[in-house]
């Protein structure tokens, strides 16, 4: 489960690529279940899931983005190597796929909860 940080309060990052995509990725807040009845509990629960769930797989593909940026460098001027091979790419791509694809599973049980 998640902690109950914010990560757009997570400014402090050195590393960072210039080829990121102007528009930073803003997390979604921490939903508190203290004081709610059961029901909501259970919500709150799932979308602090989701939270982290969407966070981890946009974390992860930036920096896919930015190990792809880096082998190109590598393979073009002698920079440095790539932290990923091909193999574990494709793993970590997979990886994502997956835990998206669980997510949209969950959203869709949430969905069909709601339908009467």
């Amino acid at each position: 489960m998640a902690k109950t940080t914010n990560a757009s309060t997570d400014t402090g990052c050195s590393g960072t690529s210039s080829s990121l995509p102007a528009v930073q990725f803003k997390p979604f807040e921490w939903v508190q279940s203290e004081g709610l009845d059961v029901s909501r509990q259970r919500r709150a629960s799932f979308l602090n899931d989701a939270r982290d769930v969407v966070q981890g797989t946009q974390t992860l593909a930036q920096l896919l983005n930015w190990d792809e940026d880096r082998r190109e460098e590598a393979a073009t001027d002698a920079g440095p190597a790539p932290l990923f091979n091909a193999c574990q790419r494709e793993s970590l791509q997979r990886l994502l796929a997956a835990s998206l694809g669980l997510l949209h599973a969950r959203i869709e049980e949430q969905c069909d909860a709601l339908t009467p």
